[in-house]
């Protein structure tokens, strides 16, 4: 429980961040205050959302083909990066990287309160107008 909320927070620092560029290249266009916490929030739960999106579609192993036929081939070409002299095959693999993997949940919970915070500053915004 403790490394999820660990998780969440780095990712809402990490929107943060997103929301501060963003806010700053607004401010430097002179748009109005409201408008560029708007658009920070707004594009910080965006990206929150989409690569949570596409973590959780990660998660149920829609892209390990790829991945195995990227590994296999850098090993064909480069045998010298092969693991210890194991042969894995494709089976192996997708249980590999399913062991390895971490949920979506708190990336795209972020995301959300991103989302919540820039619909409020949505109506802020329009009410200031």
């Amino acid at each position: 429980m403790k490394e999820k909320r660990q998780d969440f927070l780095i990712y809402l620092a990490v929107g943060a961040v997103i929301a501060a560029a963003v806010f700053a290249l607004n401010m430097s266009r002179a748009y109005p205050v409201t408008r560029c916490v708007c658009d920070g929030l707004f594009v910080a739960s965006a990206m929150l959302l989409c690569l949570g999106g596409i973590k959780a579609v990660r998660n149920t192993g829609a892209f390990d083909v790829m991945g195995y036929g990227a590994k296999t081939t850098v090993e064909t070409f480069l045998p010298f990066l092969k693991r210890s002299g194991e042969k894995e095959d494709i089976h192996q693999y997708k249980e590999r990287k399913a062991a390895e993997r971490r949920g979506s949940a708190t990336m795209l919970l972020a995301g959300a309160a991103y989302l919540a915070a820039s619909l409020i500053a949505l109506a802020v915004y329009y009410a200031a107008e």
